[in-house]
């Protein structure tokens, strides 16, 4: 399994959490190989996904599938304050219910 995290600075967590809620899970979720998706509102000042996957090519591709639906919705775009932090490899420990 292969994991990549995004984490962003935005004074509207809430906000991009509408946003991915209507509109990206439907992107993430044709991603070869896609397993999960988190999205984590960490506060005032910020918000972070966990994207898991099969493979490293699909957690690769949804790094390409954010950056495109953050460009493609201007509103969102605005909300952010920076280009993510990205943190992506494989699964070195795991445990699930």
């Amino acid at each position: 399994m292969y994991i990549t995290i995004r984490r962003y600075k935005t004074d509207s967590p809430k906000e991009i959490s509408k946003f991915v809620n209507e509109g990206f899970f439907p992107l993430i979720s044709k991603v070869a190989g896609f397993v999960a998706y988190y999205g984590v509102e960490t506060g005032e000042d910020g918000w972070a996904s966990v994207s898991v996957f099969e493979t490293a090519a699909g957690a690769e591709e949804s790094n390409r599938v954010a950056a495109k639906f953050v460009n493609d919705n201007p509103n969102l775009a605005r909300l952010l304050k920076s280009p993510p932090e990205v943190i992506a490899g494989s699964v070195g420990a795991h445990k699930a219910k």
